[in-house]
């Protein structure tokens, strides 16, 4: 699926109109006056802090956002909800968390319909039904992936232009990684490959002991600083965190951006249901649309993107490769804890 495709089907879903009942909804959050946001991505998209800050200048409701794994935000929230003592009304995923989350924890409910769900892509939206996750998960974004490269280790004719250039025997022991054993862009990259590329691609990857991490946002800290030479997966809403730095540069392989759907989800039980509704729906706004591909993701609601920055619009427009398979995400991981052990 190309980023172009993505503006094309965006631009013909076309602009709703308010659903009826909306204002009651928009009263009873602001009667409610909080938000709790288990931010699951790590902080791979800065784009939810600033969501927050402004949905709570416009609403005047208090948004607390906590960082964390994908992972740690599927444990808080079975545990939040086996209690019943529930504390998040709002959690950031993609779309293999909100599938385990919908179906093996059985913790989210459906969020409803928004007055701006069609916005979303036509083919998003498709995407999604076939999984059987449109209605637990409001899609906002998609993320891509590609490698971050330290100039100063690695010269312009050694860069990687193919993900199977990491085998190369140069890049042993100087690779780091997020960890594939546990849903994260590190398991996006490789449920990617695994499909497109085969087992023994990584295990010939493995060999290479790369750096395992779920410390992600550190981690293209550790390439700038020259600890390693090649990150991988990097997830491109990383990139203004290091973007301004002179020894740093990403690199989009000629397959193309392994990438995965990005949004929010609603646990089973919330304290601030309205809230949590109203917060879905503001990730929709054309602001928080705008943002979101002024940080290096592809909005939901593409029309945005044509008014990105060029550097932007060259690196979002990047071919989208692969993605995981939500039902098979468990068989996937146990493949991928075989592996990198």
């Amino acid at each position: 699926m190309s980023a172009l495709a993505i503006c094309l089907l965006a631009a013909l879903a076309g602009w709703s109109s308010p659903a009826d009942g909306w204002s009651q909804v928009v009263e009873a959050a602001r009667r409610e006056n909080q938000l709790v946001l288990y931010d699951g991505h790590g902080g791979a998209i800065p784009t939810i802090q600033f969501a927050a800050e402004r949905f709570q200048r416009r609403y005047g409701i208090r948004v607390e956002v906590s960082v964390m794994r994908a992972s740690e935000a599927v444990e808080r929230v079975r545990i939040e909800q086996r209690a019943g003592r529930p504390v998040a009304d709002l959690v950031t995923v993609g779309s293999t968390t909100a599938w385990q989350m919908k179906n093996l924890d059985r913790t989210l409910q459906p969020l409803g319909p928004l007055p701006s769900g069609r916005k979303v892509s036509a083919q998003i939206r498709l995407q999604m039904e076939a999984w059987g996750i449109g209605d637990v998960m409001l899609t906002e974004a998609v993320q891509l992936y590609g490698i971050l490269v330290n100039t100063q280790l690695v010269p312009p004719q050694e860069e990687p232009r193919s993900w199977m250039d990491l085998l190369d025997p140069r890049w042993r022991g100087k690779l780091i990684t997020d960890d594939p054993r546990a849903p994260g862009g590190g398991f996006v990259f490789f449920a990617a490959t695994y499909k497109q590329l085969g087992r023994r691609y990584h295990e010939a990857l493995a060999a290479q002991r790369p750096f395992l991490t779920r410390a992600i946002a550190e981690a293209a800290n550790r390439v700038a600083r020259g600890e390693f030479a090649l990150m991988y997966p990097f997830a491109l809403g990383l990139f203004p965190r290091v973007r301004d730095l002179p020894n740093v540069k990403v690199v989009i392989p000629r397959e193309g951006a392994p990438y995965v759907f990005q949004g929010v989800s609603m646990p089973q039980t919330v304290r601030h249901p309205n809230a949590a509704r109203l917060f879905a729906e503001f990730l929709l706004s054309e602001e928080v649309q705008k943002q979101l591909a002024r940080d290096y993701l592809l909005p939901a609601v593409a029309g945005t993107l044509l008014q990105a920055p060029p550097e932007v619009r060259t690196l979002l427009r990047a071919r989208l490769w692969d993605t995981t398979d939500p039902p098979r995400a468990e068989e996937q991981l146990k493949a991928a804890a075989e592996i990198y052990r």
